[in-house]
C-alpha cells in the first residue's frame, strides 16, 4: 500500500510538471515574446534520466562547476589589435565585423594552430602538429565541435560551450546583467525542453512580433517530442546569410534553451534583453535600443570577451615560431606593459623570441632578443607590433639606443638640439637620433653644391676647366667660403639649382638659401642618403664620382673635427665638416662622412644647433662619431 502511494504521488508529479510544460509550450505558441527565465524543476534527476535528448543539451547536465571571472581582460585602445592576415579572408566572406566583432588579440600561435578572439568569437588557422589531438583540453575540444571552413580551412571555435561547461560567473549581455552563463547552463537541461505542439494557436500581437515561434525538436520524453521555440525576431535573424552563410544549422545548430528574459543597465538605463542559446554560439536581443529600421537591435552574445575573462587565452606556443620582425616604430621595455624602454626600433626590424610571454591587461608581450654589431639583448615587445612573416632582404632601422644604450641615453638628454642619422652599409642597418630634424648646413653645403655642379657639367658634356678645379678643391679641402660662394652664384644658379638637383637625383630635406648657402638647412637623414648615392655610384659618372670622394678624402686636418679624428687608424673617411653662428649668436657644428675599414663601411651624419660655445659642439660631434665608429668597426 505504501509502495502503491508513494507509485500515484510520484506519477501525479510527472503529469503535473508534463501538463505545465505543455502549457509554457502553448503559451510560447501564442507570442514569440513570453520569454521565460526557466528554472530547474525539483525532480531533474528523474526527469534526466525520462528526457533522452538529441540536441548534445545533455552534455551539461551532471556539470556544477562555477568559474569566477579572474582573468585581468581590458583591452588597451592604444594597442589595439588588428584584424590578421591569416583570418581576413575568412573575416570578409563571413561578415565578421557583425559575426565576430572586433579583434580583441593578435593571432598567437598555439601548439595547435594560429588563434585569434574577436568580441563575439575566435577563429583558429590549424597547423600539422606532434602534439596528440586526443589529448582532452579545451582548444581540442573546440576545435572538435568548431566549423571548418572549407574554403580557408579556418575553424570558428563555439567559445559558448567552453563557458557553460566552465559554469561562467560573467554577466550576458554586460556587468549591468542580472544573467551570467551559469544560468544559462541550468536553462539547457533537457528537463526543461517543452513538448512539441499538437495544434497551431492564433498569434497574438505584441510589441516586437505577431508571428508565432518555430519549434526545433531537441529530444524525447515520456514517448513524445521535445525541443526549443526559436522566436521570429532570432528565427530570421539565423536564416539571414550574411548572418548564417553556411546556413543556421551548420552555424549556430539546434537551440539548447528557451530564450529567456533578464535587464541590465547601461550607463543608468535599464535594459530589456532577451538571450537564446544554440549548439555553437548564442543571441542576444535589446528591446530597448531599436536598429536603422526601428527593430529591437539583434547581436551574437560576446563570447569571445567572456572566455578571456574566464578561461584566459590558451598557452602561447613560439617554439615553432621564433623569429618576428616589427611593423612599425617599436619600444622595447625592460618588463611586459608598464616597464622602461631599453631601446627603439623601426619597421622590419628582426627579433629572436626565446619563448617567454605575458599578458599585461589584455595585451600580448613577447620576450625578444636583438643583436647589434658588439653586443646581444633582451627586452619586451607587444604583440600587436610584430609579425611573423618575414619582410624580406629590407634594409632594418633603429634608434642608436639599439647600436649603443649609453650613446642613445647621452643623445637623449641633449633632447632636439642634436640629430644624428648613421647608415651601416656593410649590414644594411639605419640607427638614428632625430634623423629628420631640419638642422644648419654651414660649409656641410658644401657638398651638394659640389655634386650639383658635377651634374651640370655633365649635362654639358664637359670636364671642369682648371679654374672650376681650384674652386672645387679649396671648397671642399680647405672649406673656402669664397670658392663655394662662386660656385654657388656663379655657375650652378645658386639655390634653385641645388634644389632642381636634389630633387632630380630623389633627396628631400634639403632646402638651400638663396641669400646665404651656409644657412642652408638638411635633416641628418637627407646627408646621409646624399653620401649613399654617392658612394654606391647611384649618382654622376665613376670619373666625377672618384673626383668627388677624392677631395672629402682629402679635407686637411684642421677641418676634420668628428668624423674624422674619431675613425680608427687605417680607416679611409671621405667627410666635410660646418660650423658657423646662427642668427641668436649660437653655434651650429656638424660633421658627415663615409668611413671604410678593411670590408666594414658606414656613412654618418652628425648635426648639431644652439650651443653656447664651438668646443661643445665639436665635443658632442666627436663622442657621437667616436662611439659609432666603436661599435661599428
Amino acid at each position: 500500500m505504501k509502495r502503491k502511494r508513494s507509485f500515484i504521488l510520484l506519477k501525479g508529479v510527472i503529469v503535473a510538471c508534463t501538463l505545465l510544460t505543455t502549457v509554457g509550450a502553448a503559451t510560447l505558441l501564442s507570442s514569440d515574446l513570453a520569454f521565460t527565465k526557466l528554472v530547474q524543476p525539483s525532480l531533474n534527476t528523474f526527469l534526466t534520466k525520462a528526457t533522452l535528448a538529441t540536441n548534445g543539451a545533455d552534455r551539461w547536465a551532471d556539470d556544477s562547476d562555477i568559474t569566477l571571472p579572474t582573468f585581468d581582460f581590458s583591452a588597451s585602445e592604444t594597442d589595439a589589435a588588428s584584424i590578421s592576415p591569416l583570418f581576413e579572408s575568412y573575416y570578409q566572406s563571413h561578415d565578421g565585423a557583425n559575426n565576430l566583432g572586433t579583434p580583441l588579440t593578435v593571432a598567437f600561435p598555439t601548439v595547435y594552430g594560429w588563434l585569434q578572439f574577436f568580441g563575439s568569437g575566435a577563429l583558429l588557422l590549424p597547423i600539422v602538429s606532434n602534439h596528440n589531438p586526443n589529448t582532452e583540453d579545451l582548444l581540442v575540444d573546440m576545435i572538435r565541435n568548431g566549423i571548418k571552413d572549407s574554403d580557408t580551412g579556418v575553424v570558428r571555435l563555439p567559445l559558448l560551450q567552453t563557458l557553460l561547461a566552465a559554469g561562467s560567473q560573467v554577466p550576458v549581455g554586460g556587468d549591468g546583467s542580472t544573467l551570467t552563463y551559469v544560468d544559462l547552463r541550468q536553462a539547457t537541461n533537457p528537463d526543461l525542453m517543452p513538448f512539441a505542439p499538437t495544434t497551431r494557436a492564433t498569434a497574438t500581437p505584441t510589441s516586437l512580433a505577431v508571428r508565432q515561434s518555430t519549434f526545433i525538436k531537441g529530444g524525447i520524453r515520456l514517448g513524445k517530442v521535445v525541443g526549443h521555440f526559436i522566436p521570429a525576431p532570432f528565427w530570421d535573424y539565423i536564416n539571414r546569410t550574411d548572418v548564417s552563410p553556411d546556413g543556421w544549422q551548420a552555424d549556430f545548430g539546434a537551440p539548447l534553451t528557451e530564450a529567456l528574459s533578464f535587464t541590465t543597465v547601461e550607463n543608468g538605463v535599464t535594459h530589456q534583453m532577451q538571450v537564446q542559446a544554440f549548439w555553437r554560439d548564442a543571441l542576444i536581443l535589446d528591446q530597448t535600443t531599436a536598429d536603422a529600421s526601428a527593430q529591437p537591435t539583434i547581436r551574437r552574445l560576446d563570447t569571445g570577451i567572456a572566455y578571456l575573462r574566464t578561461i584566459g587565452p590558451p598557452a602561447v606556443a613560439v617554439g615553432f615560431q621564433p623569429n618576428a620582425w616589427t611593423q612599425a616604430d617599436t619600444a622595447l621595455l625592460d618588463a611586459p606593459g608598464t616597464g622602461h624602454a631599453l631601446a627603439h626600433v623601426g619597421g622590419n626590424y628582426p627579433l629572436t623570441l626565446p619563448g617567454d610571454t605575458s599578458w599585461s591587461a589584455g595585451t600580448l608581450w613577447y620576450r625578444v632578443q636583438w643583436s647589434a654589431p658588439k653586443h646581444n639583448a633582451t627586452g619586451w615587445a607587444v604583440a600587436t607590433s610584430l609579425t611573423f612573416s618575414s619582410p624580406g632582404n629590407v634594409p632594418t632601422w633603429a634608434s642608436l639606443d639599439i647600436l649603443s644604450p649609453d650613446l642613445g641615453a647621452y643623445l637623449t638628454n641633449l633632447g632636439s638640439n642634436v640629430g644624428v642619422s648613421v647608415y651601416d652599409l656593410t649590414r644594411h642597418s639605419n640607427y638614428t637620433y632625430n634623423a629628420n630634424n631640419q638642422l644648419m648646413m654651414a660649409s656641410s653645403a658644401k657638398v651638394p653644391i659640389m655634386l650639383t655642379f658635377f651634374d651640370m657639367i655633365e649635362q654639358q658634356g664637359r670636364e671642369p676647366s682648371d679654374d672650376e678645379m681650384n674652386l672645387l678643391t679649396t671648397m671642399i679641402e680647405n672649406s673656402n667660403n669664397d670658392s663655394a660662394s662662386a660656385l654657388y652664384y656663379g655657375e650652378i644658379g645658386g639655390a634653385q639649382g641645388v634644389a632642381n638637383y636634389m630633387q632630380k637625383i630623389g633627396i628631400s630635406g634639403v632646402n638651400p638659401n638663396g641669400d646665404a648657402w651656409g644657412y642652408s638647412t638638411i635633416s641628418p637623414q637627407a646627408m646621409v642618403n646624399l653620401l649613399t648615392l654617392l658612394y654606391t655610384g647611384k649618382i654622376l659618372t665613376p670619373s666625377h664620382r672618384n673626383l668627388a670622394l677624392s677631395l672629402m678624402e682629402q679635407v686637411e686636418p684642421d677641418q676634420q673635427v668628428g668624423v674624422g679624428d674619431t675613425a680608427p687608424s687605417g680607416a679611409t673617411v671621405a667627410l666635410k665638416d660646418g660650423w658657423v653662428t646662427d642668427d641668436n649668436n649660437f653655434w651650429v657644428m656638424n660633421s658627415s662622412g663615409i668611413v671604410t675599414l678593411g670590408q666594414e663601411t658606414y656613412i654618418i651624419a652628425v648635426y648639431t644647433q644652439g650651443l653656447n660655445s664651438l668646443d661643445d659642439g665639436q665635443a658632442i660631434a666627436r663622442h657621437v662619431a667616436g662611439t659609432v665608429a666603436s661599435q661599428l668597426l
